[in-house]
């Protein structure tokens, strides 16, 4: 009866646990991770327990879970080893099982529910729900519920959990919820026409997952509304040429639809003045000019036409990369900037130059023969250590219908 009362006045210990973006344990105030330097295994043990706190394991099966490709002649014996050191981390003592965070009961262990823990995973689902409870009937709590959800996470959960597969499935539901939390948020930001925080609000989101096509949609879309065509237009250049090098993604059907409204932004030219403001307006290309395949086709029939008039020479030079079946994506894609580095500043004002494949550079070089271009780009590849090979195409051998062949 004594202990019974004991342990019912007694403080009870509060950890603080966060596990968006970084990972951290805060006993009353006081963060474990930096004060003390336990081993990997030991908090890989607490994550999984902390994830999995509805559950109960025997020893067997936790060790399965946790370190899958290790062999032990004795798991219940390194697990319990293992469990003692993690008590001493949480400073435990072990004597009291409600301060213990991971009981031990009838051959399983389990996460002691009675321990008081404030999660960053747990309050971001919780704001979300409040939320979505009360989007039709009070948006403005509503709103701010979703903030709440969105500032908590900061990143993937559990992060530095790269190896462990049983994360990946935890991972993606709280990325999707901080997902549904940003979409709900700008639904209810664009009935107020609140575009600036809809653009502060996917401009952090990008931050933490660039690869998530819908926020640069919104982006770009809350640009065009307060009339930043221009930033508009930047970032839809910047978002389609990283998901191309990236990832070798053309844009969506998504992306062609913003791109028109992009074009449908552009001024009307009503006199000759009108069009020398918009044509000056553009930054000066002081460079060759790289552009998208599409548009290097545009210019090369240009450049045909211009050539059948006048009689003057120009040629098309296609540069080949030797990849390595050693070479990563990040080295090819390394080499491949380089490459665009090195013909940008050394190719002349009036060159283009295109990406186009995975593999191939082509170049078109006005006023110049097939010599002479080969010339100029082995000139050029001398600058480069890891040169491609060369493989040069006079105008005669290219098909005039501007399809330019595989460039083969």
């Amino acid at each position: 009866m004594t202990k019974s009362k004991h342990t019912k006045n007694k403080q009870l210990h509060i950890y603080t646990v966060y596990t968006l973006g970084h990972f951290d344990v805060v006993k009353d105030g006081h963060s474990l991770i930096t004060s003390t330097s336990t081993s990997k295994k030991i908090w890989e043990l607490y994550k999984f327990m902390l994830t999995h706190r509805d559950h109960s394991f025997t020893p067997e099966a936790l060790m399965d879970q946790l370190w899958i490709y290790e062999e032990y002649t004795d798991p219940r014996s390194t697990l319990r080893r293992q469990m003692h050191r993690l008590r001493q981390t949480l400073q435990e003592d072990g004597k009291n099982d409600d301060e213990t965070t991971v009981l031990y009961t009838n051959g399983y262990y389990k996460w002691n529910d009675q321990i008081k823990v404030i999660l960053d995973a747990d309050l971001l689902e919780a704001h979300l729900k409040e939320g979505d409870a009360l989007k039709s009937t009070n948006p403005e709590v509503s709103l701010e519920k979703y903030s709440q959800a969105i500032d908590l996470y900061h990143g993937d959960y559990l992060l530095e959990c790269a190896e462990q597969h049983w994360v990946f499935p935890i991972r993606n539901h709280y990325r999707r919820l901080f997902v549904k939390a940003i979409y709900s948020a700008i639904e209810l930001l664009k009935t107020q026409s609140n575009f600036d925080t809809i653009i502060r609000l996917c401009q952090k989101a990008i931050k933490i997952d660039i690869y998530e096509e819908s926020f640069h949609l919104n982006l770009m879309d809350a640009l065009l509304a307060i009339g930043e065509q221009r930033q508009a237009f930047n970032h839809y250049r910047y978002i389609t040429e990283f998901y191309d090098q990236e990832m070798g993604i053309k844009p969506s059907d998504e992306m062609k639809v913003i791109y028109k409204k992009l074009l449908q932004t552009q001024q009307s030219l009503y006199t000759e003045e009108d069009l020398m403001k918009v044509l000056e307006s553009e930054v000066s290309i002081e460079n060759a000019f790289y552009c998208e395949p599409e548009v290097f086709k545009s210019i090369y029939e240009l450049e045909r036409r211009r050539s059948e008039r006048s009689g003057k020479d120009f040629s098309i030079g296609v540069l080949t990369f030797n990849f390595s079946s050693k070479d990563t994506l990040a080295q090819r894609n390394l080499r491949i900037r380089l490459l665009k580095e090195l013909l940008m500043s050394q190719l002349r004002k009036g060159d283009t130059f295109t990406q186009w494949n995975d593999q191939q550079m082509a170049i078109l070089l006005p006023d110049v023969d097939e010599v002479l271009t080969e010339n100029v780009l082995k000139r050029v590849l001398e600058k480069e250590s890891h040169a491609p090979s060369v493989s040069v195409h006079h105008i005669d051998s290219l098909k005039a219908d501007v399809n330019l062949g595989p460039l083969l």
